[in-house]
């Protein structure tokens, strides 16, 4: 017999995004990454930093460089605006758990431009380590709204998202998500902004350099776009520009 229970705590986060996320006219890209530099760049950094914080430093100076890549939409049937943000802010998911469910919590690291790659990995460490039920914590607006009735909870998610400039300040103009911790080559994010990235497993295979074969490191970034927002080409050149700082990263 199937016993019917109610969904829980944890997962409460993501049905309220989800919702507002199925409104997005998502095209997907992917492009595989010369992982070489950043290993080259973590190991330079004794470990200190890691590897969705230099994905979030690369996408985050590539995003201010394109206007369109920086547009917020706020949608609707008669009168669809779209913002420009001035302030390149990146939306970090992390895999936490939360009254015994595995679930997805984010966090919002600010200014990205502005910082080093340490610096982006200190901001996310911050969320990394945070008690995802203290009250005074960086997850303390997430956990009220899984307090919430859900209507209520999505009531008053979609009216904060409404506004161009607070869905940027509280979603990022771009998202980054990661599974390199698990033997999965690829993710394609849901997205409910303009633009999310996401990073699979560095893995060592055979590629061709020069005409000769090596193994070396190689991961797959893949990006989601609003094409509402953005089309394919804008996408691309996004992609493609990160792909390269990716492969060319300064020492941090």
């Amino acid at each position: 017999m199937t016993t019917l229970q109610p969904l829980p705590v944890g997962r409460r986060g993501t049905w309220t995004f989800l919702h507002d996320a199925r409104s997005t006219c998502h095209v997907y890209l992917d492009t595989e990454v010369d992982a070489t530099r950043m290993r080259e760049v973590r190991t330079a950094a004794d470990g200190k930093v890691g590897y969705v914080s230099l994905l979030v430093k690369a996408a985050a100076e590539v995003v201010a460089e394109v206007p369109e890549a920086r547009s917020v939409l706020r949608a609707g049937w008669l009168r669809p605006k779209i913002a420009e943000a001035q302030q390149i802010h990146a939306k970090v998911l992390f895999d936490r758990t939360v009254a015994g469910t595995r679930c997805v919590l984010s966090g919002v690291v600010e200014s990205v431009p502005e910082l080093s790659a340490l610096q982006v990995q200190e901001a996310v460490d911050a969320f990394k380590d945070a008690d995802p039920e203290d009250p005074q914590g960086p997850f303390a607006a997430q956990k009220k709204m899984r307090g919430l009735p859900l209507p209520l909870a999505r009531l008053i998610y979609r009216a904060a998202m409404r506004d161009p400039g607070r869905r940027a300040a509280l979603q990022g103009v771009f998202s980054v998500t990661s599974v390199g911790q698990e033997q999965v080559r690829v993710i394609y994010p849901m997205i409910s902004g303009t633009l999310g990235f996401g990073i699979g497993r560095i893995r060592d295979v055979p590629v061709a350099v020069d005409g000769q074969v090596r193994i070396g490191p190689v991961c797959t970034v893949s990006l989601a776009f609003d094409h509402r927002v953005v089309d394919g080409a804008v996408a691309s050149d996004v992609l493609a520009r990160t792909k390269n700082r990716l492969e060319t990263l300064e020492m941090p």
